[in-house]
Order: C-alpha cells, then sequence, then structure tokens
C-alpha cells in the first residue's frame, strides 16, 4: 500500500511518502497563515521520490483545527489524486493522539472547547465542563500549549500534543477494514465542530427593493 499523508490542520504540518511498506520522504513546517507556501515544495519533493510508482490513497488531516490549512491540503490532494487515480480520505487528525481513556481537547473559541472523548466522538464544551470532567478524574490531552490552557484554570493537562503525517499513516495501517471503508466513503472535508457558517443573501442581486 503506497500512501501520501498531508496533516495541515495546525501551524506545525507535515507531509510524508509511505512505499513499499516504509517511510520514504518527509517533512515537516510551522506556518500559521500560509501553509501552501511549504506544502508544494515539499509535494515536489515526495512525488519525485514516488515517481512512477501507483499511490493508493492520499490521506489529509481533517482536524479539529484551521479549516484553512485542511483545505489547503485537501486542494493539493484532489489535484495530485486527478492525476494519480489515488483515493483522498480525510482522516481524523486526533486519533494518533488517543491513548485508552484519555480525552483531547483544544480551544473552540468563543468561549468553548473541543472535546474528543474515547469513543471518538468529537463536541464543543464550556470550560466548566472540562474543570468537573478533571475533577472527577478525566485524563485530558491537549494539542494547546500550557499558557493557554492555565489562562483558564485548566492546569492538569497534558500538553504539547501534535498530530503528524506519519501518525495519519499509523492510524490508517491500524483501522479495520470497516473502518477504511467508512472513512473512505465520507466526503473529503474538515472536522467542523460547529456547523459552518454560511449566510444566506437576503435577495437577489438582479432584484430591486424600494
Amino acid at each position: 500500500m503506497n500512501i501520501l499523508a498531508l496533516e495541515t490542520s495546525l501551524p506545525h504540518a507535515s507531509l510524508c511518502l509511505y512505499r513499499n511498506g516504509a517511510s520514504r520522504f518527509c517533512a515537516d513546517w510551522t506556518a500559521m497563515r500560509n501553509h501552501d507556501a511549504e506544502l508544494f515544495p515539499a509535494l515536489k519533493h515526495a512525488l519525485a521520490e514516488l515517481g512512477e510508482t501507483a499511490l493508493d490513497y492520499i490521506l489529509v488531516g481533517a482536524g479539529p483545527g484551521s479549516y484553512g490549512g485542511v483545505r489547503v491540503a485537501l486542494a493539493a490532494a484532489a489535484g495530485i489524486a486527478l492525476v494519480t487515480g489515488a483515493r483522498t480520505v480525510a482522516v481524523p487528525s486526533w486519533d494518533q493522539l488517543a491513548e485508552g481513556e484519555t480525552c483531547i481537547i483544544s480551544d473552540a473559541k468563543r468561549g468553548g472547547w473541543t472535546l474528543r472523548r474515547p469513543d471518538g466522538s468529537i463536541t464543543v464544551v464550556s470550560t466548566d465542563e472540562l474543570k468537573t470532567l478533571a475533577a472527577a478524574g478525566t485524563l485530558l490531552y491537549s494539542v494547546e500549549s500550557a499558557g493557554t490552557l492555565a489562562a483558564q484554570g485548566l492546569t492538569a493537562v497534558r500538553t504539547g500534543l501534535v498530530p503528524t503525517a506519519e501518525g495519519l499513516i499509523r492510524s490508517w495501517l491500524t483501522y479495520t477494514d470497516e473502518q477504511r471503508r467508512k472513512l473512505a466513503d465520507k466526503p473529503a472535508e474538515p472536522i467542523y465542530v460547529r456547523p459552518p457558517h454560511i449566510t444566506a443573501a437576503k435577495h437577489k442581486p438582479w432584484e430591486i427593493h424600494g
């Protein structure tokens, strides 16, 4: 199984080419709002390493995280898929970070926190709900910095977790055939922890209102 993986849901991003049972090329970079500046040079190297070898899957880390970062990777994956015939699959970025009964959290903005429970479900909860979980002995891990968490009074949290492209591949290889099929059958898109904000036009552009 030959796989190209792209993980751009956080500022620290990465790419990995897995060919013939081993990682053949990996790259990582840090970007805030310009993932494409580093992604495409890395892609060039990965595709050169791939050569004429068939590519089976392009895995894209779906987040939770930066919608913009994930969309850049999805757009790049769509272009490569057109040329190679590989199948693009959006893989939850945090699956690779989960351990046993731990929960994973990140700042969901607007006073909420994204929470991944051990069963894989993802919801938005309040700071007070997280404190209640921590007080009950729930192990909380986070992709946020210790400073971000401490500012909200969340100190009993393991920090510094970073999803990687290699981690996406490890997750994929450990999934069952049924899990892979379900992911592959879904539209390749970011994980939305809240419904996408879409504003409908109040009237058609050509309509005249007095």
